[in-house]
């Protein structure tokens, strides 16, 4: 059984396609928005600059990360400073009610919050609401902020102020 010229083209086509195919391949993707115009859109150019932006934003989210890990690292550290300073020392708070401590216009400086406890830490002294230093009324201890009463009227301390 001998094969025509026909079918030892049909045999052999697939092979030499594929040789083809292995040796020009570069070239072949190279060119190839010539043959088709929609891979016009999945350049190298086009690929390296969405590689580029995908890096950027994967620069950022471990960025933020890194922010999120820190912020809860200082939740727990001020969670532990607070626990410690309260629960331990609780013998040592001697809390100023009612108490001038110098009746005079003195600017306070905010150091620490404790919401949770209506407590704060003014000018070194530890504090609760209805506390009184250097002549001002504790009013409100909140999060970020506390209120006093002064001979002026409230006034609000942040506590990065």
């Amino acid at each position: 059984m001998y094969l025509n010229s026909k079918q030892l083209i049909f045999l052999t086509f697939p092979f030499i396609v594929s040789a083809l195919v292995y040796f020009f391949s570069t070239e072949i993707i190279s060119n190839a928005h010539y043959i088709f115009p929609a891979y016009e859109k999945y350049s190298n150019k086009d690929l390296d600059a969405k590689t580029g932006t995908y890096l950027q934003i994967e620069a950022e989210i471990k960025k933020y990360q890194n922010i999120e890990e820190k912020i809860v690292q200082r939740k727990n550290e001020a969670k532990w400073a607070a626990e410690n300073l309260f629960n331990e020392k609780s013998q040592d708070y001697k809390p100023i009610l009612n108490k001038q401590v110098e009746s005079k216009q003195h600017a306070h400086t905010v150091q620490a919050l404790f919401p949770e406890n209506k407590t704060a830490i003014i000018d070194d002294l530890i504090v609760k609401e209805g506390d009184v230093v250097y002549g001002d009324v504790i009013v409100k201890i909140e999060r970020n902020r506390v209120q006093l009463k002064t001979k002026k009227g409230l006034k609000w301390l942040a506590l990065f102020q």
